[in-house]
Order: C-alpha cells, then structure tokens, then sequence
C-alpha cells in the first residue's frame, strides 16, 4: 500500500496511491508504519490513484512497441530441472517427440484472456515457435507443425511454403520467433534444461500464460540455438515476446524469422452487428495482422546473431471503469467516502474526520489519451487519528468478467504539541495559573522548556515582554541570554530596570514559541516581578523662597547645605537607597546674540530682519523654567546680506581676444566658486582667468559666492565669442599717393572672395576674384572711374564654415 507513481509500466492492470504532498519523512513516521501524515501545516491531504485499466472494448488495433528485454519467468534460460519441476502444475515442459510437431494436447486456458477481442479458452504450443489458438474442425494436436513460410503476414488462405498443414493452424497465433527448428528424432537435441516449456504464473488479477523456447536448435546446425519467450497477460490482454538469444543460419529458409501476430481468417476485420458480438467495436477493415518492425519476416547473416530484445503488442480501445474510496476502521469495518459531483466542495463535510471526500474519474476512457494512462481519480481527507484509505477501481470485460483493483495507504497524524515551561524558583499563581517568581532588580531569573522524546521541535522563539503604564513591551533580546539548544533562558539585569519609580514593581513575562516539525507550535509564558534594590538621587529644583515636599521622607525643604537620604525595604528583602538633590533658582537676565544673512524666527514667533549690518534689532521675551522661576531673554540680532557680482574686463569675446579677466565683486561673502562651461573648469580666488576655446560660440561664467553664515548666492554671464572679422572702408583716393589708393577688404581668415563695383545707375564697372583682390578706381575697360558714390557686393567664405557663402554689401566713395 501507498505505492507512488508517476507512470504505469507494467502490462498487469492496477491501481496505485499517490500521495499531493510530500511531507518530511521523520523517523518516527516510518516506524510507526505510515506512507504520509497529516500536521497542524497539513492539516488534510489529497491522494490521488492512478488505474491502469486495460481495454474493454478492442477497437481491432493493436501498438506495436520495442521494450526493454525483462521476461516474467528468467528461470526458463537460466536452466530448471525436468525432474524436479515435473509436478509442477505451472511449469510443464512439453514431450514433442518429433522435428516440427505440435503438443500434443491442446492446454486449457485458466483466465479470461482475449485475443483480437474473441475470448479463448485454449491454446495449442508448436516447436517452431509459435502458439495458436486455434481449436476446430480438421485441427489435431500432435500433428505436423509448418517449419517456415517466406510470405509476409498476414496469410489469407493458406501457408504457401507448408500446404501439407493445416492453414488454420497457422493462423490465429503468436509468432516469436517463429523459424525453422529442429528438436532432433525423439527430442535427441534436447538434454539438461534445453526444451520446450508452459505455464501459468502470478495471481490475479495478472497472471500469464508463459511460454518458453530454450536453446533450441536451428534447423541444418545444431550448435546454433535459440531462446525465446512468448507472455500472454491476463486483464489487459497484452502479448509479449522476449528473445534472450537468436543465433542466425542462412541455409535455413534464408534464415528468416516473424516476430507479430494474426487473426483466425487473415482476411481484414469485419465489425459485428450484434452489441453483444465481441467483434461489434471493431472498425470494418481493421488489419489482419501486426507485426514487430523489420520482423515480417527478417533475414539474417550466416553467423550473426541477436540478443536480449523484446517487444509488445497492447490492445487498442475504450474502457468503462469505476472508482471509490473508503476509510478503514481498526474492526475491519470500512466508510465509503461520499462522491463529490457538485461545483461547491462544501457540500460535503471535506474536513469531517470520518469521511471526507472524493472526486470520480470519467467512466469512460481511453486509456491511450496520456501515454495509457487515464484521469486520476482524488480524495480529500484529514483524519484525527491515524486512517487507512483504500481506493477501488472495478470494471467488467466485454464478455462480462469482473475485476477489481485495490490499494491502501495508512495516513497518520502528527498534530502533537505537548511542551512544559520551567521558570526556576517560581511557583504557581493561584490567580492567572501561571510560575510566578520575585527577584531583586539586578538578579536573574531562568526558564526553560521541554517536550516528549516522541516530539522533534523545529525551532525554539523565546521574548521577554516588559508591562508599563497599562502596555506590554517587547524587550532587546539584549537583555537575556539563550543557550545553544536554546531550551534556556536567563533574564539578565536591564539597566532600564534602574529608571523605575520609587516603590514601583516591574512586571516581566518570558514567553517561548515550540515549533514542531509537524508544523504544530505552543506557547506559554511565566511572569517575573522586579522589585526595587538601588542606589539612586532625586534630582528637583524650585524658586527662592518656595518649599519642596520629598514624599519618599515625608518632609519639607526650602534649601538643603546637605544630601538628605531614605532607606527604602521591599517584600523580598530589596533594600534601596534614595537621595535628595535640591535645587533653589534665582531670576536670571540673559542676551541671545544672533547674526544671519537671512530673516529669523525667534522664540516669540516674530520674525526680524535688517537691510545693513550697522545696527542690531532687538527685543526682550520672559521664560519660566520647569520649576516656575522666571527668566528673561533679550535678542540681539545682526543680519549680513549677501550678494554675488561678478566684473569682466571684457563684453565679448573675439579672435583678438580669447582671454578674459574676471573679478569677485560680491559683497557679505568669505568664499567662492567659478564654474566655466565648455570647458567646466572651477576656480576658487578673488580674480579669476578664463580662455575660451576658438571652436566655442560662447562661454557661461558662473560664480557663486558662500558667506560665514551658510548663505548662498549665484549669479552669472555669457560673453559671445565674435569670430567674423571682415572690414570694409567707405571711402578711397587712387592715385593720391596718400596710401588710401586701393578699395579691398581687410580680413585674416577669408579663404575666398569676390568683389563686384556698381555706378548709381546699377551698372557694373569693375569685377574681380580672389582673397587679395582690390579696386584701384579704374573700370573695367582699365578708364579712370569719375568722383563719387558706387556700390560695392563682396561674396567670401571664411576659415570655420568654408561651405557657408558670405555677402557683404554697401556703399563707397570715390575721392579724386
């Protein structure tokens, strides 16, 4: 019972348990015999069980698969004794007396066992590696049994490499392998172990009908010998043929081998028209015959030979099945557990200790929708006391053959949280039922906790909880001290514990948390009361001429020249001792100097401020102390303003001039910092130096100046770089001799130029191209120009945009 798993693969029908969640294996579970537990973390569990029903209804197809090589029965090649299993009736080795005979007898069936979806109920072994179920007219056991066909399945008609048998008993059978054998006259080639076995083995609801081949040898070489089992299981009704050993010999029929099976006409099958004719779910058409692939048949080589292979043949279809759980009592008597069908899970009582319950899988399925497996079928418990569950899955054959599955599984239940506090000393509260325990404040208390030996804990939570003015306080674990089991407890001395009134009980509550592995906790708590054992002063003041009452002594004082002192006695035997310090205070006359670079708010709540630093705003406030005694306040206040400038000796920038001398000129400041962008450089004296890059277009000049007083102020400028530098003069007399004889442009960075002269009446007089070209007066006809007024167009490009044209237009006067 409480098997787990995740896939079904074995050929024999079955349910198995499976329990949701996989709790921690704790010795004590498997000890006490339980697959799974429910906790106080769990406190209900899903199982789930997964049938492997076999196909009730045959579709007239079967799959063909290669398996791992894994035979029932190993004892039919590892060798068993004739003589000594010769009563056996589950291993008989059958008596052929001759090369290619059948048994002779044909064995009874002791199960249901359908084959093409047609019950038989006998079975007919030949030595060539073959059973057939054949069993009718014309079929005698004891006959020849064909050695080997060439043909392909299916065969239709009849054998064509043997028509001296009986086509009918060729088909209707399992191959595997089938081939040429030869067991010698009188079985001369058989000794030992060698031969030809049957029987049944296991219990229902699997058992299986094992037929077996060991070392048989080949036709036309005895040293070639052959082993081979043919497993035919009950309740699914699925066919299996493992070969431990196929030694090959092509000088028999090619050395061809059929591993597969064939129905009992070789004709394609006919679906019945009958409901209650087996072959009524069968699809008109269906095949004949399956075989293994490359089987149908396969020739071998001359020497080689095949090992540990295996294959199934697994009926196809639908199946009707039911599933139901029930609870175990300890008298043998069981509860079904109701069936949830409704949308609500509340409608039954899913946390009831005696039932639960469960939800059904459909009634119908087919098992080849998940890999042969069909719907998990749940139920939700949570038992009180340790249960077995048992799920039932029945259902009925074609021919009406019952079978029923079980599985079990024992679910305990571990909600144990049984856990004892110990406070050392204390003793029992009559009136909270909790250890109560006094000490001296300075001492220390100790607790500790324990728990059954049958209990694992997970974790131990210890607190110490302090009660104040009507609250509970949770305290540093600082205070107190936790062994490495951390099962003990010591509660150190606090030192806020010396801060208690006068006469004041502290009350302190331990307090530890058990987690058990189960998930379960407990909890409990013991209390501690602190009692007073100091030596402490009273600190207190009051105003000349009044008088102070000391409670602790019950007496008055106006001044003291010395310590007065009381001796205070608790119930455990705590002595404290308190002593006086008194205070007598005097009116006093103070002045708050302030100065700012901003408005201030004063303890009046007025706000002040001043435009200079020449004169001091004042004002006078009265303040009582905490002893009544008044005091007076006055307020001298200076505000120094603070203002950032900067002085530049320059407005701009230009080629010329690419330096720049800058000044702080603030006022209120002791500091500062220039900050300079492109090139985000910073200085911090008085006078500060910049250069601006000739590609940048500008520069930001930023200061910002500090005062002693924690003001800031900033302020800035921008000063263009003026890269042109292109001149032209309006006026020019040629050949005056006066050096003003030729008309041009002046300019260091022009890289192209082209100039153009126009009279007033628009006509153009003179032209020239060139960086250093000019006009000396004359036109373009080489004529002296007359005196006046003419037009000048200059189209250029400078150094930085040499792409960008430039025009550059206005007037020029000629002087003669």
């Amino acid at each position: 019972g409480g098997s787990a798993a995740s896939q079904v693969t074995s050929p024999c029908p079955e349910v198995l348990i499976n329990e949701k969640y996989d709790h921690v294996p704790l010795r004590q579970y498997r000890v006490l015999g339980w697959d799974t537990v429910v906790s106080c973390e769990h406190p209900s569990i899903e199982l789930t069980a997964e049938p492997y029903i076999p196909v009730q209804f045959f579709n007239g197809t079967y799959t063909v698969e290669e398996i791992p090589f894994n035979p029932p029965d190993t004892t039919f090649y590892l060798g068993y004794s004739a003589t000594t299993d010769a009563n056996n009736p589950y291993k008989k080795k059958l008596a052929i007396s001759n090369d290619d005979d059948w048994a002779p007898a044909f064995i009874n069936i002791a199960y249901p066992f359908y084959f093409f979806g047609i019950r038989k109920s006998t079975f007919l072994l030949g030595d060539n590696g073959i059973v057939t179920f054949a069993n009718g007219p014309g079929i005698t056991a004891g006959g020849n049994c064909p050695y080997a066909t060439t043909t392909p399945l299916p065969w239709p008609s009849s054998v064509p490499s043997s028509p001296s048998c009986n086509p009918a008993l060729m088909r209707d059978a399992i191959y595997g392998v089938y081939e040429d054998t030869y067991t010698g006259s009188n079985g001369s080639y058989m000794s030992g172990t060698q031969g030809i076995y049957y029987g049944v083995l296991d219990e229902y609801p699997c058992r299986k009908i094992i037929c077996s081949w060991n070392q048989i040898p080949v036709f036309n070489d005895q040293n070639k010998r052959q082993t081979y089992q043919i497993v035919c299981y009950e309740g699914s009704n699925i066919i299996e043929v493992h070969v431990k050993r196929r030694n090959c010999c092509s000088s028999t029929n090619s050395g061809m081998g059929t591993i597969g099976i064939q129905n009992a006409t070789g004709q394609p099958q006919v679906k019945g028209q009958d409901r209650n004719d087996p072959n009524y779910y069968v699809v008109n058409g269906s095949p004949a015959s399956f075989t293994a692939p490359g089987w149908n048949p396969k020739t071998a080589t001359q020497g080689t030979y095949i090992e540990n292979i295996a294959y199934r043949f697994t009926p196809q279809g639908t199946t009707t099945v039911q599933s139901y759980w029930f609870r175990l009592l300890d008298n043998g008597d069981s509860i079904p557990l109701p069936r949830y069908v409704d949308s609500d899970p509340t409608t039954y009582n899913a946390l009831d200790d005696t039932n639960g319950y469960y939800v059904p899988m459909p009634q119908v399925l087919n098992p080849n929708t998940t890999s042969g497996h069909p719907t998990l079928t749940r139920a939700v418990i949570r038992p009180s006391s340790p249960s077995r569950y048992v799920v039932l899955s029945k259902f009925k054959n074609a021919n009406g053959d019952w079978y029923d599955l079980y599985d079990t599984i024992v679910v305990g239940v571990d909600t144990a949280n049984d856990m004892t506090l110990t406070l050392a000393g204390g003793t029992q509260s009559q009136s909270n039922h909790m250890q109560v325990k006094k000490i001296c404040q300075g001492h220390t208390a100790s607790a500790s906790v324990t728990w059954p030996a049958s209990q694992e804990a997970q974790n131990i939570t210890w607190n110490v909880v302090r009660k104040l003015n009507g609250q509970e306080i949770t305290l540093p674990n600082s205070i107190y001290g936790v062994d490495g089991s951390h099962q003990n407890l010591t509660l150190l001395s606090d030192p806020r514990f010396d801060t208690l009134p006068l006469n004041k009980i502290d009350t302190v509550y331990i307090q530890v948390t058990v987690d058990f592995m189960s998930g379960c906790s407990n909890y409990d708590r013991a209390m501690v009361l602190v009692y007073p054992n100091f030596d402490t002063t009273e600190h207190h003041g009051i105003c000349r001429g009044q008088t102070f009452h000391w409670a602790v002594n019950n007496t008055n004082y106006t001044q003291t020249t010395n310590t007065p002192q009381a001796v205070l006695q608790s119930q455990p035997g705590c002595d404290s001792i308190v002593h006086l310090d008194l205070t007598v205070f005097d009116v006093s006359l103070t002045d708050d100097y302030i100065m700012d670079c901003k408005p201030i708010t004063w303890l009046n709540g007025h706000t002040y401020s001043q435009s200079n630093d020449a004169t001091y705003e004042t004002d006078t406030i009265v303040l009582p102390n905490r002893y009544n005694c008044d005091s007076i306040v006055r307020l001298r206040f200076t505000i120094h303003p603070l203002t950032a400038k900067i002085k530049s000796d320059l407005d701009h920038f230009d080629l010329d001039h690419l330096d720049v001398v800058l000044t702080d000129m603030s006022i209120g400041n002791d500091s500062r910092r220039w900050s300079f962008i492109p090139q985000a450089t910073e200085q911090t004296g008085a006078t500060a130096y910049y250069t601006i890059p000739v590609e940048a277009d500008e520069a930001t000049i930023k200061l910002t100046a500090f005062s002693p007083y924690g003001c800031i102020d900033s302020t800035q400028i921008v000063l263009p770089l003026q890269k042109e530098h292109f001149w032209v003069p309006n006026a020019f007399t040629p050949d005056r001799n006066e050096g003003n004889n030729t008309f041009s442009s002046v300019s260091t960075l022009t890289v192209q130029q082209e100039m153009y002269i126009y009279n007033r009446f628009g006509e153009m007089v003179f032209h020239c191209e060139g960086v250093d070209c000019g006009w000396d007066g004359r036109d373009l006809d080489g004529k002296p120009c007359p005196q006046g007024a003419y037009v000048y167009v200059i189209r250029y490009t400078n150094i930085f945009e040499p792409d960008v044209t430039r025009i550059k237009k206005g007037s020029v006067t000629l002087i003669r």
